[in-house]
């Protein structure tokens, strides 16, 4: 089962005593505001998301404080916990956009999962000729108006998922990976699927095979990623 939850800016608590005492030392590094705001609430929506599954899955209340969220080398998130029901045993996702974060977590370690939240704007041509696929861009391009503004943000989205669930991020050309949605259907607020296909010759190791989903919500698409 896929977990995910999103939070705004206005949802953060006025001192940051969830933290870690690593994460408080990893804060104070941190040297513009916009830079500690959207890490702070990227780790107050991880532990909110995080203390809800844990109870889910062993009925124990977890301390926030007691849940760590860092980036290994690669920068891919990971739980830790002196705890060992916590320790490593959750695999998550973070992403943040215009003062909101989204989380996806699984309760399986080290399980490719990837997600994104992304504001639904305008992006021209130039954009898609320099990201997208053909395949995508012969999609996206059979609508216009808001409908397209959506479809290109869907797209871009889910491809920044399945590079994150592959830890690799922008690392590689974004037309390794193909994010197919089909142009007929109407944005919508429930999940809905959508079809990967990733070129492993142009990636640097194999990829699993994904199952990928979107939706809208509030002004911003929302994508999520998971191996099947």
């Amino acid at each position: 089962m896929i977990h995910w939850l999103t939070q705004s800016h206005e949802t953060l608590p006025g001192t940051a005593v969830f933290l870690s005492e690593k994460e408080a030392t990893r804060l104070a590094s941190l040297q513009t505001e916009k830079r500690r705001r959207d890490w702070l609430l990227g780790r107050w929506t991880a532990k909110r998301l995080l203390q809800t599954v844990i109870w889910e899955t062993s009925h124990t209340t977890v301390p926030l404080d007691l849940i760590s969220v860092a980036n290994n080398a690669d920068g891919v998130p990971q739980v830790a916990s002196q705890l060992p029901l916590v320790h490593g045993q959750y695999s998550i996702s973070l992403s943040h956009s215009h003062g909101q974060a989204m989380v996806a977590a699984v309760a399986k370690p080290n399980w490719p999962i990837g997600c994104d939240i992304e504001k639904i704007a305008p992006r021209g041509e130039a954009f898609i000729d320099d990201y997208f696929t053909e395949a995508e861009a012969l999609l996206v391009r059979q609508v216009a108006g808001a409908q397209r503004d959506v479809l290109v943000t869907a797209v871009w989205s889910a491809k920044e998922s399945v590079l994150k669930a592959l830890h690799l991020g922008l690392s590689v050309d974004t037309r390794a990976v193909a994010c197919l949605i089909d142009p007929t259907e109407r944005p919508s607020a429930s999940w809905m699927p959508f079809r990967i296909c990733c070129e492993d010759g142009r990636l640097p190791h194999p990829a699993p095979h994904f199952s990928g989903w979107w939706r809208v919500m509030d002004g911003f698409v929302l994508t999520l990623v998971v191996e099947q």
